[in-house]
């Protein structure tokens, strides 16, 4: 949905006694909303709240492109839990955000958009510098506002900003004409008021549920990014142990039920596991928490055709992807804790475990290669293993996504930030500077991108460096930018992919160039000593890993 403006909706908060242009009255808002970082690049339309910045208690990161200022913001809300907030100018401003917004609509992930906009008088006239940015962005966000009144500013700010966060979460767009944020208004800023999630259970329907679980023989849950968001993961896991039910997440939900845990299947669908897809497919009932249907998740007809579907959302549009099933709407950690209580007895589940645990050992990944070669298993894992247990770990779009997922081992919820849903190249750097912002650099952070995806934003290396932020980029590079149209569900299109081939340059090199550390890796025995070295770097780092395209393996599900 869209809004002209919102309405003014705090009357008893007027003051007779200040008066605030309508920047300030959006940064203000902002600041009594907690916001403490912002990332953006400043332009002529959105000047007067850059101005109103100068004196607010919050640091702003400034990027080198409006996309990368959304996966910035999208990466430090999913670290911190509270939504991001990135900025961006009129016209060319505003429309490099969509990709970033797209990407943040397809996470689920809470990130409020302030944009600059031609004076009011000039929409619609061609204006230098004027988009469409409302008719641009609604596809792509929650819900967006055109500020057309100075004294709904603040309060336009208010209600995108708890939006972002409600429900399930995503992007939500405010613009701002640059008459309304120089106007002056003597209304107080607004609080972002909290919302909580609708219900729509009641004790009949939990009891169903649990009786059908209990009496499940062969139950699988299926864990999403709801809960992750919900801060639901240790309810979750504490439900799945008491019953032993094997749990399988979606690569949103990764991290929501601990990979090392006895009962973890790990990923499912497309960039999923076969141990995973094995489970499902032959399950009798499916748990779904926190997740929606897609063709990248399991929870379709098709996935698991024999199973019965019992949802936990946070809404209705969390939990109605097509699928007939019972769904219990509300806060899944309460949910969660109602279907234990309900539970009449732990399912029977002693065949169904053996066979879980059969398809394990059966599909367990067997891909070092023989010949001597670099395998990205060999770097990843090696990462894992030489850095905390909550590392933060991103990754752009493409095979090293996958590779990511699939040999890193992920113990915590908001640990690993990825663009999931939209499969967004370039993503994983900007969200390395977005998660470096958010631990204020207490957390090791880590970045997978592959040669083509790192192209696509090596420009925010100026910005780790100019912030000093100890990062370490890992480019799993293949020398081959169509890698991903060769594996998968697109592995028919071998023989016409011969023109996405191209060269790429020296990373390590351009790492230096920008004031990085850079590091070459083509030997399998420097592995260690090599990314000891870039770990060991105080500041941002780049290691160029050079794989063998021919020896790489597929990103097929294991």
């Amino acid at each position: 949905m869209s809004n002209q403006s919102a309405p003014a909706q705090h009357a008893d908060d007027v003051s007779t006694t200040t008066s605030r242009t309508g920047g300030e009255a959006a940064v203000a808002t902002l600041e009594r909303a907690g916001i403490d970082h912002l990332f953006g690049v400043q332009g002529g339309a959105i000047m007067p709240v850059y101005d109103a910045l100068y004196d607010a208690p919050m640091d702003h990161v400034t990027m080198a492109h409006e996309r990368s200022a959304v996966h910035a913001a999208e990466a430090y809300g999913a670290v911190s839990g509270s939504p991001g907030v990135c900025l961006a100018t009129s016209g060319p401003g505003s429309t490099n955000l969509v990709t970033g917004l797209a990407d943040a609509r397809a996470n689920a992930a809470p990130v409020l958009a302030l944009t600059g906009q031609a004076p009011s008088h000039l929409i619609g006239r061609d204006a230098f510098q004027e988009a469409a940015t409302i008719g641009v962005t609604q596809p792509v966000t929650k819900t967006n506002y055109l500020v057309t009144d100075v004294d709904a500013a603040g309060d336009t700010v208010a209600e995108a900003f708890a939006l972002a966060r409600a429900g399930r979460p995503g992007p939500t767009l405010v613009d701002l004409p640059k008459d309304v944020t120089l106007a002056t208004t003597e209304r107080s800023p607004a609080s972002p008021t909290e919302t909580d999630a609708p219900t729509r259970v009641d004790p009949a329907s939990v009891r169903a549920a649990a009786e059908a679980l209990a009496y499940a023989e062969r139950p699988v849950v299926l864990a999403g990014g709801g809960v992750i968001s919900a801060e639901a993961s240790d309810e979750l896991q504490a439900f799945a142990t008491a019953h032993g039910l094997p749990v399988a997440t979606t690569p949103l939900g990764l991290g929501s039920f601990p990979e090392d845990h006895s009962l973890a299947l790990s990923v499912a669908g497309t960039d999923g596991t076969a141990t995973a897809n094995l489970t499902l497919a032959n399950a009798d009932l499916v748990l779904a928490v926190g997740t929606r249907v897609a063709d990248r998740r399991p929870g379709s007809e098709s996935i698991a055709p024999a199973a019965e579907f019992v949802h936990l959302g946070v809404d209705a549009t969390a939990t109605n992807g097509g699928v007939p099933d019972d769904s219990l709407v509300g806060d899944i950690g309460t949910l969660l804790g109602r279907l234990f209580d309900a539970m009449p007895r732990s399912p029977a589940l002693a065949a169904w475990r053996a066979q879980f645990e059969a398809w394990r050992r059966e599909h367990s990944p067997d891909d070092t290669p023989t010949d001597g070669s670099l395998h990205p298993r060999a770097v990843v894992e090696g990462l894992d293993e030489l850095t905390p247990d909550d590392t933060l770990v991103t990754a752009g779009g493409g095979r090293h996504r996958l590779w990511a997922m699939r040999y890193w081992t992920f113990g915590h919820p908001r640990t690993w930030l990825a663009p999931n849903g939209l499969g967004t190249m370039g993503y994983g750097l900007p969200a390395a500077i977005g998660a470096c912002v958010a631990t204020g650099g207490d957390r090791s952070v880590v970045c997978f991108e592959g040669d083509d995806s790192f192209l696509t934003t090596q420009q925010e290396l100026a910005v780790a460096v100019r912030e000093k932020l100890d990062l370490t980029v890992v480019v799993l590079n293949d020398a081959d930018p169509g890698s991903a149209c060769r594996s998968g569900d697109n592995s028919s299109a071998d023989s016409r992919t011969a023109p996405t081939r191209a060269g790429v340059p020296q990373f390590d090199v351009l790492a230096e160039v920008f004031g990085a550390q850079g590091f070459r890796l083509d030997d399998p025995d420097d592995v260690e000593r090599t990314l000891d070295a870039a770990l060991a770097v105080d500041g941002p780092s780049v290691v160029d890993v050079h794989l063998d395209p021919t020896v790489a393996p597929d990103a097929t599900p294991r």
